[in-house]
């Protein structure tokens, strides 16, 4: 098997498949790439078992084949190579690569030694636009768990009811919800997916506007546009009721200009715990006044314009999650629902997209008597 592609769109290829390598894995071939040639083009695969990549490119082929290549080994050769053309001879598991006056040989493993790829079967689908993937990943992936001993809380859960999408990511401290417009689906649909595998395929999204088609059965998803597909296996459920966990008697209301709070609470986490990363917010009919303090380092204050409707109170929050939020807040101004100090408050944009609805929960720290 020979061909010959352009560096700059393998390299690009390479680029997007690298992130499904695991680094490390007790079966060696699940480090490499299978590269397929076949009537001019060249199908690159990779695979951690939970998530798998397919992408085609344009290539001169002379005879079909196919050999795995060390992923890591092969990436780097090909990023520092000039922008020519390369010439890749695979004969038996030794590949050969040739580029201007470099010259490298490396070993493979067969096609036979690679996972299958997975199928959907009886499959449903819907269509996406890119923007709004990409707005689903944005807004709503940092809320998701890293506590492995709490599965569901770690994946992403898409809810499908008419022409509606719903997608929740909660690590029980905080919680981000985005509502979307899709076309209607005959069947109501839950998935609960991996944020590695949305990542993926927000990284091997093209620059334009593109429409995704997800298709999906009871074990895997398929994110599927131009000549790329993502495969995602399935969380195994269920997700908890999330919906027990929004608040509906927060009466109180705080309005407040986004970039003024943002930077407010960045001024004021630096000298907040470095454990709990607690300031505490004093919310007045005019005004929050922000602090913080740290025992045997000091303590910070700051007042912001605000308008507060309620009886005056104190409520304390983890910085760090408060700016995760208030920094994916697509409007000039954020509307923060409260009841009390120990419950849990409900964060909205004064203004909503066009495309789609956010909302936030976040949760209190107990404030020190």
């Amino acid at each position: 098997m020979k061909f010959s592609v352009n560096q700059e769109k393998l390299f690009t290829c390479l680029q997007s498949l690298i992130g499904v390598v695991p680094t490390k894995s007790t079966f060696p071939v699940l480090t490499n790439i299978l590269i397929e040639a076949n009537n001019n083009k060249l199908k690159l695969s990779a695979t951690d078992l939970e998530i798998a990549a397919v992408t085609q490119i344009d290539a001169q082929t002379a005879g079909n084949g196919s050999i795995t290549v060390p992923a890591k080994q092969f990436f780097e050769i090909i990023k520092q190579l000039p922008p020519l053309n390369i010439d890749l001879d695979v004969n038996g598991n030794k590949v050969s690569i040739k580029c201007d006056r470099s010259r490298f040989n490396i070993i493979g493993l067969p096609k036979e030694d690679f996972p299958k790829i997975p199928e959907i079967s009886k499959e449903k689908s819907v269509k996406l636009s890119s923007g709004i993937l990409q707005n689903i990943i944005k807004k709503t992936l940092f809320a998701v768990s890293t506590d492995s001993s709490r599965p569901d809380l770690c994946g992403v859960f898409l809810q499908m009811s008419g022409d509606k999408l719903k997608v929740v990511t909660t690590d029980a401290h905080r919680l981000a919800m985005l509502e979307t417009m899709i076309p209607p689906i005959s069947q109501n649909s839950e998935l609960l997916l991996s944020p590695k595998g949305l990542n993926i395929v927000n990284r091997m999204l093209p620059g334009s506007d593109t429409e995704i088609t997800l298709r999906f059965d009871d074990s895997y998803s398929q994110f599927s546009f131009d000549d790329t597909q993502v495969y995602a296996r399935h969380i195994e459920g269920p997700y908890r009721d999330y919906e027990k966990a929004i608040p509906k008697n927060n009466k109180k209301t705080l309005t407040v200009n986004v970039d003024l709070l943002t930077a407010a609470v960045r001024r004021v986490a630096i000298l907040s715990d470095t454990f709990t990363h607690q300031i505490r917010l004093s919310l007045k009919a005019d005004s929050i006044e922000l602090s913080s303090q740290t025992v045997d380092i000091g303590e910070a204050r700051e007042t912001i314009a605000a308008v507060f409707k309620g009886e005056e109170m104190e409520i304390g929050y983890n910085a760090s999650y408060l700016l995760d939020i208030i920094k994916n807040v697509d409007s000039e101004e954020m509307v923060c629902s409260l009841n009390t100090s120990l419950s849990a408050a409900l964060i909205n944009p004064a203004k909503q997209a066009e495309d789609y609805n956010l909302m936030y929960l976040l949760m209190p720290i107990r404030l020190p008597e």
